[in-house]
């Protein structure tokens, strides 16, 4: 059995499966996680031959620990028993119905939604835009969307930002409309993509004396209640 390809089946079923397990299974398996994700860093950042048992070894427990929390029905299921090619192959960066091992790292550790094969591509595309990191930005307004890298790293876009790390007055308020701080990588999408409303990505339009406009289009997206 491959590991890695098994914790990419618990992130592909991650909406169900976490659900079942109880809030102490979920700290404990955040805990191993973490240690998978360090070792799957060391193996993307091409050193993949040096820790090979013990990487597979982090995987193991992480998988034996969701297995041990799940009911038994569920366990049975997840393995595949019977249908032993299920999870063959022992390669780290193996996946699951487009998942992989780093996304249920991504999931539990950071609750960063934005990972599989549809929301995992927004994800790529939105953190190769021009960022700060935490370092740069001294204490950041809470309310400036950040956006989680695969390594659990910080980044703020940099379009948010006036000059060094003065935000523009305009963001903030978008954030408050949108609830940038329930749907960071929503509310950044909204910014860095073509929009109907404005014509263009409303990030291009800041400081050009829009902010109306802006403001406009955020509240175009919320209903009575806030959402959108």
């Amino acid at each position: 059995m491959n590991p890695f390809m098994m914790l990419a089946a618990v992130a592909a079923d991650w909406t169900r499966l976490g659900q079942l397990l109880d809030p102490g299974a979920h700290l404990a398996l955040r805990a191993l996680l973490a240690d998978v994700r360090t070792r799957l860093r060391t193996y993307n950042e091409g050193n993949p031959g040096a820790r090979a048992a013990a990487d597979r070894n982090a995987a193991d427990r992480a998988v034996r620990a969701v297995l041990d929390a799940l009911p038994a029905g569920e366990a049975v299921r997840l393995r595949g028993d019977g249908v032993t090619e299920r999870f063959a192959g022992t390669s780290p960066s193996a996946v699951h119905e487009g998942y992989g091992a780093m996304d249920l790292c991504m999931l539990v550790i950071d609750g960063n939604p934005m990972v599989g094969p549809l929301l995992g591509p927004v994800r790529a595309r939105l953190l190769q835009e021009p960022a700060l990191i935490p370092r740069e930005t001294g204490l950041p307004d809470p309310r400036l969307i950040s956006l989680t890298r695969e390594n659990g790293e910080k980044q703020f876009p940099a379009f948010q930002f006036e000059a060094g790390t003065m935000p523009w007055a305009v963001v903030l308020e978008v954030a408050d409309v949108l609830r940038a701080d329930r749907d960071p990588w929503g509310v950044a999408d909204w910014w860095l993509s073509a929009n109907a409303w404005t014509g263009t990505a409303p990030a291009s339009l800041l400081g050009q004396g829009r902010d109306p406009e802006l403001l406009g289009a955020a509240r175009a997206l919320t209903d009575t209640d806030g959402e959108w």
